[in-house]
């Protein structure tokens, strides 16, 4: 008697899953180096391995590619910083935190996004800078649901600590200013300029960490002039 169907489902479930991954990762490193325009999805079908029926099975299209590569890295950053981005609301929401731990906090949220653009460790992790990068330059519609993602989970807990460091409103636009220009200490090595300025051709934990103690010093030192700017 022939086996029900759904004996195979699971495994073609999984067979499914393998494939559009294997796809969408290769258009993220092609997307990261060549831009959107020149990757075409013939080399990303021939690099995955797949037909080139199957980017539009799974995908649709390739702007459908496209976008799917941009929340792919937005749910990459939302697993890295939201347990954090939580809490912070929840010390902010049900105590009065010190300033000290206000700080650390900070330091915290930053080393969290250090850690997501540089840590090699991390799968994908320089095509992900790349990715961002250029997509920032090329102005796409379609960065606007990693934007979010990231003012939910980044740039309004760290505004919300600046914010109670200074004593005015998380949305103040002097509150928000600052918070981006400390964050902007991690973005910056999104940058594959700025890799070339350091003359590192790979990274590696001992030079992650060097940053992490820098970013920590310029972040200690912003928020003690944070204290006289609010007095």
């Amino acid at each position: 008697m022939p086996l029900p169907a759904n004996r195979y489902r699971p495994g073609a479930r999984q067979r499914g899953e393998e494939t559009r991954g294997r796809i969408l990762d290769t258009a993220l490193a092609l997307f990261a180096a060549e831009g959107y325009d020149s990757a075409s999805t013939r080399a990303i079908a021939e690099q995955a391995e797949v037909n080139l029926p199957a980017i539009q099975y799974y995908f649709g299209s390739k702007e459908g590619l496209y976008r799917a590569a941009i929340e792919h890295i937005g749910e990459q950053a939302a697993h890295a910083v939201a347990p954090l981005a939580a809490r912070v609301h929840a010390a902010l929401d049900t105590g009065e935190p010190t300033r000290a731990q206000l700080i650390n906090l900070l330091c915290e949220m930053v080393d969290a996004l250090v850690t997501l653009f540089l840590d090699e460790n991390l799968p994908g992790r320089e095509s992900r800078s790349l990715f961002v990068s250029r997509v920032e330059v090329e102005h796409t519609a379609a960065l606007d649901p990693l934007n979010e993602i990231m003012r939910q989970h980044v740039l309004a807990p760290c505004s919300a600590l600046v914010g109670r460091l200074v004593d005015r409103s998380a949305e103040d636009e002097q509150v928000v200013l600052r918070t981006l220009m400390i964050l902007g200490q991690a973005k910056i090595f999104c940058s594959r300029s700025v890799m070339r300025s350091l003359k590192w051709n790979t990274i590696g934990e001992s030079r992650v960490d060097e940053v992490k103690t820098l970013v920590h010093q310029h972040t200690r030192a912003i928020c003690r002039s944070l204290r006289s700017a609010a007095s």
